[in-house]
């Protein structure tokens, strides 16, 4: 088994987060309001508050300017993550890949939805389909963390709109993961 103490800590963090911290348990909250890239102006709708049409907006690859398929905009954004470099971060890595492989991170967020089903008034599929899409994010999150020498915006305002209760589905503005920002949803 690998252990996550050989992680940085920032990645210790996310990897934490996805064992033990809340999603979606409350209405979203942000000062950034969904984080807000390169300056531009805070989110211009308000979030959505029924998840059913979040995740029909979210899997719409047809969305018409200014909104973007947040599955686009998120592919763009794993674009500035580097490869690993140097024996170092080649062997961290490596053992990500591993310490990813050995746990069982949708199954942890799909337990952990699974409580608020009820609540969220979630269906099987819809469970499925959320736990893959908030495990997958936070992973990308994770890795970014470990392979970019600085932080990356993009993936800093989606843990910041996970941490603060929301859930990014879908983006507003460019068409590039460096100017605009999330369409949130938001329990209500």
């Amino acid at each position: 088994m690998t252990s996550k103490e050989i992680f940085p800590t920032d990645v210790r963090e996310v990897l934490d987060y996805i064992e033990h911290g809340d999603v979606l348990k409350g209405s979203y909250h942000s000062i950034t309001h969904g984080g807000a890239m390169n300056g531009t102006a805070s989110e211009t709708q308000d979030p959505y508050t029924n998840l059913e049409e979040a995740l029909q907006f979210y899997q719409d690859e047809d969305v018409e300017p200014p909104y973007h398929f947040l599955l686009d905009i998120t592919a763009d954004a794993l674009g500035d993550i580097p490869p690993a470099s140097g024996d170092q971060e080649r062997s961290l890595d490596r053992a990500f890949i591993l310490y990813e492989e050995e746990q069982d991170f949708y199954g942890m967020m799909k337990k952990k939805l699974e409580g608020q089903s009820p609540e969220l008034g979630l269906k099987p599929d819809q469970l499925n389909h959320l736990a893959d899409i908030v495990s997958s994010d936070l992973l990308q999150i994770a890795r970014a963390r470990l392979l970019c020498k600085e932080p990356h915006p993009y993936f800093e305002a989606m843990l910041n709109v996970y941490k603060n209760q929301g859930l990014p589905v879908g983006w507003i503005g460019s068409e590039f993961a460096s100017e605009g920002h999330f369409v949130i949803y938001s329990h209500p």
